[in-house]
Order: C-alpha cells, then sequence, then structure tokens
C-alpha cells in the first residue's frame, strides 16, 4: 500500500532546497547567490484510518491512508459513501 491518500490522492512531493548567501540589493549588497540545490521530500499530512465503504449496497472495511483534509471531510458525515469508523 503505498503512502498516498485514499479520497484526496495526496502524496509526498519532491522539492528543492536552495542554499543561497549575499547580502539582497534592497538591503544594500550585491544580490543573493545560490550556492547550492539539494532535492528533499515535502511529505504530505497523512493518518493511517479504518473506513467503512458503501459501493451499491454493500459495505466493506478497510484500513487507507487519508490526508487530514480528508479527515476534515469525513468528520462532517459520509463523503462518496465513504465513512470513518
Amino acid at each position: 500500500m503505498s503512502r498516498e491518500c485514499y479520497l484526496t490522492g495526496k502524496k509526498n512531493l519532491v522539492v528543492n532546497s536552495v542554499t543561497r548567501r549575499g547580502k539582497a540589493r534592497a538591503q544594500g549588497g550585491v544580490g543573493r547567490k545560490v550556492t547550492g540545490v539539494t532535492k528533499r521530500v515535502q511529505r504530505a499530512n497523512l493518518l493511517k484510518k479504518t473506513i467503512r465503504e458503501t459501493v451499491n449496497g454493500k459495505s466493506t472495511v478497510k484500513t487507507v491512508w487519508l490526508s487530514a483534509n480528508a479527515l476534515r471531510t469525513l468528520s462532517r458525515g459520509p463523503y462518496q459513501g465513504i465513512e470513518l469508523l
């Protein structure tokens, strides 16, 4: 099972971490220079939760990854046949 939100599809992102040195021109310097670019991972805010999914009148219980945003949506009530347990 991959770490991806079951409802929204959110997952980890690979982004660049940029290291700079120098003083900005607006503050009287000659400008900021990039001295290094490193890849890093921005982790999605995912939690493992148990849900009940209803499809065509049949309900199944699953353990899935859900984003914090999806949890807020499900806390208001069932959404697309999915409810929290």
